[in-house]
């Protein structure tokens, strides 16, 4: 019975998409410094931005891990671009239409997916280069 290695695609996933969320936070928060805004204008409560993160995070999380084995990162960073987008506009229809057109428009949302989109690439980048150095060890 053979075994096969560990595959650590899921582990890394799952850690790259809590160093995502970090990063988000804090690029928001010097966004919100500089230019002088709240990144949710509306009053809605926390559980706004907690279930929007949430929900990303988990497309994020399945992007990654599905990306991580393909051979071009293309289409999973225009995937993790849209559909972080598509996820705090679709969480935002439950508070309601002006926040829906609020965040559509806000420079903290694009930043979330923006970067998402990146996380892609230097996950898919990273684990293809330890991939390359196992195969030729």
């Amino acid at each position: 019975m053979s075994r096969r290695a560990p595959r650590p695609e899921r582990l890394v996933a799952l850690f790259v998409t809590v160093l995502w969320a970090a990063v988000v936070f804090a690029v928001d928060g010097v966004l919100a410094v500089l230019l002088d805004r709240d990144p949710i204008e509306s009053d809605v409560g926390p559980f706004y931005a907690v279930l929007a993160f949430l929900v990303a995070g988990l497309v994020l999380w399945m992007l990654l891990s599905g990306t991580s084995a393909s051979r071009h990162p293309l289409w999973g960073a225009l995937g993790a671009l849209s559909l972080v987008y598509l996820v705090f506009l679709g969480v935002a229809v439950f508070w309601g239409l002006p926040l829906v057109s609020e965040q559509a428009a806000s420079p903290f949302v694009l930043n979330a997916a923006v970067l998402a989109a990146v996380a892609v690439v230097a996950t898919w980048a990273a684990l293809r280069s330890l991939r390359w150095r196992q195969n030729r060890g």
